[in-house]
């Protein structure tokens, strides 16, 4: 929503630079102005107007915030867990609501598992790159004894990133989630169009299937994540 300001004001700047010949200005004031002007539309449009178009009661559109939404979202699962909590649920339906909340899981899981990778990477690559520059600076130092304190700090930074991917196993934890998150969506692939385990099974025995497999899985990752919580010399003990 900036966007339309912005480019105003940068226009607007250009306009008391001396530099730029009124030439220029006008080539680059043509197709600014009007799309400047549009993003300002916009941008005021969506500020008036925020959230999702949704149509209401009276047939009409109006618009959900963001905050609303997740209110509205918030109101459903709160209703759900009163309807799971309720003794006379049945045992169907709450495997149904297990089976949909597993799908909901993956998501969560690859996600962890994303940021665990990112920054698995991003230690690696400081790794890498710092270990070539502190060769590289070490090999000059003789030349320029400034480079003396940057090979200093390059291998403490090097040394730094080495022990936290040590310590807290980035790489591990991204692949133990996305190993399980990859495990869950194939047994709920394969329950949803009935195929594998769960060929030939009646719909009640396959939920109940899937819900004690996925169980399994969830727990083994818990396992694997508590087992990595561990210091490492307890961690080596376990093993």
């Amino acid at each position: 929503m900036l966007l339309g300001p912005l480019l105003g004001l940068v226009l607007y700047a250009m306009a008391w630079v001396p530099l730029i010949p009124k030439r220029v200005l006008i080539a680059i004031y043509i197709p600014a102005i009007p799309i400047a002007v549009l993003f300002g539309v916009a941008s005021y449009y969506y500020k008036r107007n925020p959230g999702y178009p949704s149509i209401n009661e009276r047939g009409g559109k109006s618009f959900i915030s963001a905050g609303n939404l997740e209110l509205k979202v918030a109101q459903q699962r709160d209703a759900r867990k009163l309807l799971l909590a309720n003794v006379d649920t049945p045992p169907k339906v709450r495997r149904v609501t297990y089976k949909e909340d597993a799908y909901s899981d993956i998501d969560i899981l690859r996600g962890e598992s994303k940021n665990y990778r990112s920054v698995n990477n991003f230690l690696q690559g400081i790794i890498i790159i710092g270990s070539l520059a502190a060769t590289g600076a070490s090999g000059i130092a003789t030349e320029v004894p400034v480079l003396r304190w940057v090979t200093l700090g390059l291998t403490f930074t090097v040394g730094i990133a080495s022990g936290f991917m040590g310590y807290f196993k980035y790489k591990e934890r991204s692949f133990y989630l996305q190993q399980t998150a990859d495990a869950i969506e194939s047994e709920w692939e394969a329950v949803e169009i009935g195929v594998g385990r769960y060929r030939n099974m009646p719909e009640s025995e396959a939920l109940a299937e899937f819900v004690e497999e996925v169980h399994r899985l969830k727990s083994e990752q818990k396992k694997r994540q508590q087992n990595l919580e561990q210091p490492p010399d307890v961690r080596n003990a376990d093993d």
